[in-house]
């Protein structure tokens, strides 16, 4: 974090590039078009700025128009395929993730952290749970879910501070733990566990339990997860049978990306707030 604010201060830093960037993850599944007051709104930029970074987008192919209103174009999808298809971190994990699906009939995700979200690297679905908002390349607010709980609580305690001063945290069901102090009991709980548990956090009647992946050193690189429908399953009983599969799923993953120290670095969590 300290070397990303030295950056911002030196003159290596691109602040146009910067601009353009947050532009593009201004679109989200909740705001796929928007207008350029809209764009201009949501990330702090003034009008005629967002409107430059906008045309530039278009003119390259990132960006398309439906009417008055900007949306992105599928060149965009080439910048995530870069990074997989650089890592082949989906191919490595795809394997242990089909294999629990298999068994428990539940998606299975692999997530690293992104700043404040979490964003999925490799996902493998279910029938069963054909309904539940994932994907590779899809992201999630860390606080609401479980494999972000993982994550958020393996952070040093000055980055979680700075991360729970942060927020701001909406809620999402009546569930949802969107105070500080509620988040962090949640991420004491889990750290003492060793593995997360959520339900109905993000989405009404979706639970899931996750746990860790660590590198060589113990370090926390990424979070593996089940998520199941309360009408399937209770969480004693998710806990009760999934979470031994899921621990020996992290060690099977975190023994292929021991062997791959590229892969280590690159899903390595990145938060920055």
């Amino acid at each position: 974090m300290n070397d990303s604010k030295t950056i911002k201060d030196s003159g290596d830093f691109v602040a146009a590039l910067a601009r353009g960037l947050e532009v593009i993850q201004a679109f989200t599944a909740e705001r796929p078009e928007m207008n350029l007051s809209e764009v201009a709104a949501v990330t702090g930029m003034a009008p005629a700025t967002a409107r430059r970074c906008l045309l530039t987008l278009k003119e390259l192919g990132f960006v398309g128009m439906n009417g008055r209103r900007f949306l992105l174009r599928p060149k965009v999808l080439a910048l995530g395929s870069a990074f997989l298809m650089s890592m082949n971190l989906r191919q490595v994990a795809q394997p242990f993730l089909q294999d629990l699906v298999e068994a428990f009939h539940d998606s299975a995700s692999l997530a690293v952290l992104d700043g404040s979200d979490v964003v999925y690297v490799a996902h493998a679905p279910s029938k069963e749970t054909k309904g539940f908002r994932a994907g590779v390349g899809y992201r999630s607010p860390a606080y609401a879910t479980s494999l972000g709980h993982v994550l958020l609580a393996s952070l040093s305690e000055p980055t979680l501070r700075e991360y729970l001063r942060a927020g701001p945290f909406p809620t999402y069901t009546s569930k949802t733990y969107s105070d500080p102090e509620a988040i962090s009991r949640a991420l004491d709980a889990t750290r003492e566990r060793g593995y997360a548990q959520i339900q109905d956090q993000f989405e009404y009647g979706v639970l899931a339990v996750a746990v860790p992946v660590k590198d060589g050193n113990g370090r926390t690189v990424a979070a593996v997860n089940c998520s199941s429908n309360i009408a399937r399953v209770d969480m004693d009983e998710l806990v009760k049978t999934r979470l031994p599969r899921l621990r020996d799923t992290a060690r099977q993953i975190s023994l292929a990306l021991e062997r791959s120290p590229s892969l280590i670095h690159s899903v390595m969590s990145d938060p920055r707030f």
